[in-house]
């Protein structure tokens, strides 16, 4: 009798052990006990996601050359390749900022679908991307307040453009971001993706070291400036204000200072476009600069590697079929 008692103790405390390890351990998320307080959740920064959690993007454009598994809200072919294939979802959001400004966001999201598994990895970058361009948005909302919007709608917009250059994916990011002032700012930005791979190209993976270094970029500056158009004819620069780090260099510059500034991106017929910010080289009225080069000039500034990719005889792509949305 006195041993089942014992065990019946030692029992009883190891119940009251685990019970106290559990709630100890039991995840921040789990339902409050009764009488338990809750912080309110802040505000998300992010874009919504425009598909249930359970659906892999790349999921989307998977079920035949030229048609798309569409989630909601659906999603269209942007074009498809004899090896992959590219899709768009719109992703928007409105309300008001803390300090009372309206605002409105509208973003396409770019996916892609490959039998290459990286394509995953590839997809979560470009909307990370967006993300972080909607939390740095909504910060700028976020610190305005009504009297110094004067009653504007701050807006952010951003479209991709998706072109099959040889082996490589190229998005152009274009649109426009308003948070106040006398005018939008531009949004201009190229991603060259190794549809091999699915991997992004940066500046390093398409010029050479060479282009990094004082007589290479003084070579490079003087092929990229006179081929420097903006919104009209007047709009031209020279070498000389592309070495000095644009029209108003913000700090010491060198000769490598102005290829931080520029977006490249590849095009059909063996070209590479770069492009300059507005204010960089000339007044906002002409917009963003761009030059238009042809890879055979590049020869010692540019990998040859990625070259080849990007000018690499392929499949013709499939075209898409209309999209019923």
């Amino acid at each position: 009798m006195t041993l089942v008692l014992v065990v019946a103790v030692i029992l009883a405390g190891l119940g009251g052990y685990l019970a106290r390890q559990r709630d100890a351990t039991a995840p921040e998320s789990a339902t409050p006990r009764t009488g338990a307080s809750t912080a309110a959740p802040e505000r998300s920064t992010a874009v919504p996601s425009p598909s249930p959690s359970d659906d892999k993007p790349s999921s989307w454009c998977a079920a035949a050359p030229d048609k798309v598994t569409a989630p909601s809200p659906k999603v269209r072919l942007a074009f498809s390749t004899a090896s992959w294939r590219s899709c768009l979802t719109r992703v928007t959001r409105s309300g008001t900022g803390k300090g009372g400004v309206r605002y409105k966001v509208d973003a396409t999201l770019p996916v892609f679908w490959s039998a290459n598994k990286s394509v995953d990895a590839l997809n979560s970058r470009l909307r990370s991307r967006i993300d972080d361009d909607v939390k740095r948005f909504l910060a700028a909302v976020d610190e305005t307040t009504t009297d110094m919007a004067q009653g504007a709608t701050f807006t952010l917009s951003e479209l991709p453009r998706i072109n099959q250059v040889g082996r490589l994916a190229v998005i152009q990011f274009t649109g426009q971001e308003y948070v106040g002032g006398s005018h939008s700012g531009l949004v201009d930005d190229w991603i060259n993706i190794d549809t091999g791979t699915w991997t992004i190209l940066n500046k390093n993976r398409i010029l050479l070291p060479e282009a990094r270094r004082t007589a290479g970029a003084t070579r490079l500056a003087r092929l990229i400036a006179p081929k420097i158009m903006g919104t009209s004819t007047a709009c031209t620069t020279d070498a000389k204000t592309l070495l000095a780090g644009g029209q108003t260099p913000k700090s010491t510059a060198t000769p490598m200072s102005y290829q931080e500034a520029m977006k490249m991106g590849f095009q059909y017929g063996g070209e590479l476009v770069v492009d300059f910010p507005p204010y960089y080289l000339f007044a906002y009225g002409c917009e963003i600069g761009s030059a238009t080069l042809r890879l055979r000039d590049l020869s010692g500034l540019i990998n040859p590697g990625t070259a080849a990719l990007a000018t690499a005889a392929v499949a013709p792509e499939v075209p898409p079929s209309p999209f019923d949305g």
